[in-house]
């Protein structure tokens, strides 16, 4: 007869074994500047996190990343503790997040790093964004911009000057063009699309709908099929495409508003004049 011996490790031991224990968070900030001379293009992946980009920085790249993790010990040996690497490849800058997502403790512990990106760059830049979990933001960008990410939000703000993709499974997309358009491709599944474009922008329209509904601050045609909708037209010459794509969700196109006019300084009011000097007594 053969007997079996059945050998027991405790949770903690487990956890022990594993390399780090359950929950362990650690958090980091840090701070680089690349010379923008000879950076053409921006090229940013994260698993969790925020990425905003801002393109208000003429002369210089600056990154400014807040670090979240679980379950992962820093590295003091390696650059940014080993949590992400940014790398300069030709007229390329890479940043790109340790993806750990998927790698998994035993008992359901898991690794999580989250890294929120803030980066200020030349308004010329082309940006290559992509997330899995997470929002990306872009503001005054001129150069083109290809933004893709699963669960979030998309909100993107360009001068129009280059086109613009932005794609989305379960989140709005938001596309605003502040003086110009070159054509955009925007979609979702599960959220809202909303673009304002200039109201001199010249563009055709390819919409498709299948749930939610439609408003457009330009004359465009709707023609409805059984189980989806479709939306044609041209504004001002129909010059470059304007492609929005959702399934569930709303479509907005609207006109970009200029900002408002300062308020105009208060006249002066006269002033009273002064009173006559009384006469001189006499002697």
């Amino acid at each position: 007869m053969i007997r079996r011996t059945r050998y027991f490790v405790p949770l903690a031991g487990a956890l022990l074994l594993a390399g780090c224990y359950p929950g362990e968070q650690h958090s980091a900030r840090f701070e680089h500047k690349w010379p923008a001379a000879g950076i053409t293009r921006l090229e940013v992946r994260e698993v969790s996190g925020r990425i905003t980009v801002d393109g208000d920085s003429p002369n210089e790249v600056t990154m400014k990343a807040a670090v979240r993790a679980r379950g992962v010990q820093p590295n003091p040996k390696q650059e940014y503790q080993g949590y992400f690497r940014a790398e300069l490849d030709g007229d390329t800058l890479s940043i790109e997040s340790r993806d750990r997502h998927n790698d998994h403790f035993v008992f359901g512990f898991g690794r999580d790093i989250q890294v929120d990106y803030e980066l200020h760059v030349p308004p010329s830049m082309a940006l290559e964004l992509r997330s899995v979990n997470g929002r990306i933001i872009t503001r005054g960008i001129a150069g083109e911009i290809n933004a893709t990410t699963v669960n979030g939000v998309v909100d993107l703000e360009a001068t129009g000057s280059n086109e613009v993709a932005a794609k989305t499974v379960n989140g709005r997309v938001q596309a605003r063009f502040l003086d110009d358009f070159h054509g955009a491709r925007l979609s979702t599944v599960n959220g809202r699309v909303v673009a304002a474009l200039p109201p001199g922008a010249s563009f055709y329209t390819d919409f498709t709908q299948v749930n939610g509904d439609f408003e457009a601050a330009f004359p465009l045609s709707i023609h409805s099929n059984p189980g989806s909708r479709r939306v044609s037209g041209e504004v001002n010459g129909g010059r470059y495409a304007l492609r929005i794509t959702t399934v569930n969700g709303d479509i907005k196109v609207d006109n970009v508003l200029p900002p408002p006019a300062p308020p105009r300084a208060p006249s002066a009011v006269p002033s009273a004049p002064a009173p006559p000097a009384p006469p001189a007594p006499r002697t």
